[in-house]
């Protein structure tokens, strides 16, 4: 018995040196995880001995001859947070057991309640400290890994977000860089338009050029009456320095001829007067084709090269369609003049309407200003009107009476009264600028120049009747434009152009040609349609190459005008 009480009282001496109750076990519980390979950490004798610079010491005790006690210090809060942080990760197998041990000790032991913990009760009804326990330590290191997880994911949402940011402060970064390089083409294309457009002295001049001529030509020809009407450029407002002066001359004119004409010219002093060959005319809805003369002069006061026609009174008409769309909205004129500069450089136009039917241009100023205007129309919301087309306005409201006209038996009725008109486009807000961009995008990528045409009578990009129109999957591969970081720009209303299926405005050809070769003639060939004559192609020797050039000329100009290079976009390449 003595030598029991000898053993409490050195227990309760080492007690009162300990701050953690659990300390004694330390040991036995780093040799068990030595026997499995866990590694060690400070809680053998050696590693005390080394943290706190405590050994064995000898007992003093005669009673206990030859045996040794272990002076064990007292641990600091963080190592009884590492001990059961690491307790936590042994061969959970163990754990219960060991909750149950120390649980015993206490209660018969040591006699202390340790930190006063839960406690459990066993399947086997034993007790044990809850936090040495297999149940309870799982749960602290399945708190511990969502906790982490946690983390984790937080960390990653802040990098997502932090990603997200930069990249838009690299969009916000681009869309300033790209509004920049818009404002800058803007004010090119406005400053262009300014420049090129004549200025009112010298339309002064040219209207008093034409009296003049007017009078000259009907007193050389017995003072018979006729009409001198300016066409092409300058009858539809978008004549430039560049173009050249269009004519027609009608009324009594039966008895003049293109060479007589030609010689009352010369005779008149007007320099360089010639007679050429300038493709043909369509004298009825049957597409009639007759010979068209034009007359070639120059007249030296105000240095003007005229191109002078007789009786082509539906040129006039034309001109007069082209006019009135281009008054509805000022960036049709804009945006037109800017097109003519640079097909001009690029050899797909000359400056004349008249000289364009005798010359190689693949298009012409004429189907050029139907291409912008079928653009417009088709852009959404839409800039310019039908207005071949009985419609209304204002939405609900009541369809448009449209007066009748017939030059030559060809219906050439359409709405002129373009006041009605101002501000039909003023929902889309665009600029000059981004309106020729995506011309340029849509022509230049979009566009199927082997299955559509040009409509602008009815305001479509449309199928052809002779063609069969292809799956949506064949269209999707035929005018994907290239994709590009670049843009924030080309409006989606560009890809998706109108679609009708009217037969009556597709080419008629000649009916010498077999159906396999209008086939593969209209297959090669771009098709932009005469918004009076029924199925009269105005490009129809644009075909195989020359489709080549037109596609290329609108692919690097809108490549030039994305990158900001305006000077190689409006120059000839």
């Amino acid at each position: 018995m003595a030598r029991v009480r000898k053993q409490r009282e050195r227990l309760d001496k080492q007690r009162s040196q300990a701050t953690c109750e659990d300390a004694y076990c330390a040991t036995g519980s780093s040799n068990h995880r030595n026997s499995f390979g866990y590694s060690r950490h400070s809680w053998t004798v050696a590693g005390l001995d080394a943290q706190f610079s405590h050994g064995l010491s000898h007992d003093s005790d005669t009673d206990l001859d030859d045996e040794y006690s272990l002076l064990i210090p007292g641990l600091s809060k963080m190592d009884v947070q590492i001990f059961l942080w690491e307790y936590a990760y042994i061969p959970d197998n163990y754990q219960d057991d060991i909750a149950t041990l120390i649980r015993y000790l206490r209660r018969d032991e040591w006699r202390i309640h340790g930190s006063k913990g839960s406690i459990v009760v066993f399947d086997w009804n034993l007790e044990g400290v809850q936090k040495y326990s297999r149940e309870y330590n799982q749960n602290k290191i399945r708190k511990v890994e969502l906790r982490e997880q946690d983390e984790a994911k937080k960390a990653q949402e802040a990098a997502q977000r932090q990603q997200e940011e930069w990249n838009r402060q690299q969009e916000i970064a681009r869309e300033q860089e790209m509004v920049k390089r818009m404002k800058v083409t803007d004010d090119f294309i406005w400053k262009m338009h300014k420049s090129h457009v004549v200025s009112q002295v010298n339309l002064v001049k040219l209207e008093k050029l034409m009296k003049s001529l007017e009078a000259e030509i009907s007193e050389s020809f017995g003072f018979c009456f006729v009409t001198l009407s300016a066409v092409g450029s300058y009858a539809a407002g978008t004549f430039t320095h560049q173009s050249e002066l269009d004519l027609t001359l009608t009324g009594n004119i039966k008895d003049i001829e293109a060479t007589t004409l030609a010689d009352s010219l010369g005779n008149l002093g007007y320099e360089g007067s010639t007679v050429s060959i300038g493709g043909t005319r369509h004298a009825s809805s049957l597409l009639e084709s007759v010979p068209q003369s034009i007359v070639t002069f120059t007249d030296s006061r105000t240095g003007m090269t005229c191109h002078l026609t007789l009786n082509e009174p539906i040129t006039i008409r034309r001109s007069k369609l082209i006019q009135t769309y281009a008054l509805i909205d000022s960036r049709f004129g804009a945006v037109m003049v800017a097109l003519n500069h640079l097909a001009f450089q690029r050899h797909l136009l000359t400056g004349s309407i008249h000289h364009d039917r005798k010359s190689p241009a693949p298009v012409g100023s004429y189907a050029l200003a139907l291409m912008l205007i079928t653009f417009f129309q088709t852009e959404s919301p839409p800039i310019l009107p039908r207005l071949q087309q009985t419609e209304s306005h204002d939405e609900g409201g009541d369809s448009r009476v449209i007066k009748e006209t017939f030059v030559q038996g060809i219906d050439c009725s359409f709405d002129q009264d373009w006041r009605f008109y101002q501000g039909f486009g003023i929902k889309n807000t665009k600029s000059a600028a981004e309106l020729l961009i995506e011309f340029c995008r849509f022509f230049g990528y979009v566009f199927d120049y082997e299955s559509k045409e040009v409509n602008a009578r009815l305001g479509a990009f449309r199928w052809r009747s002779d063609q069969t129109k292809p799956t949506n999957k064949a269209v999707a591969a035929k005018t994907t434009p290239p994709s590009s970081s670049k843009v924030s720009t080309p409006s989606p209303s560009s890809l998706s152009a109108v679609t009708e299926t009217d037969s009556t405005s597709s080419y008629t050809p000649s009916p010498s040609l077999s159906s396999q070769s209008r086939a593969r003639n209209d297959a090669d060939t771009f098709h932009v349609m005469d918004p009076f004559t029924v199925g009269l192609n105005l490009t129809s020797t644009c075909r195989e190459d020359l489709v080549r050039t037109v596609k290329e000329c609108f692919q690097e100009t809108y490549e030039a005008l994305m990158e900001g290079n305006i000077n190689m976009a409006f120059s000839g390449l």
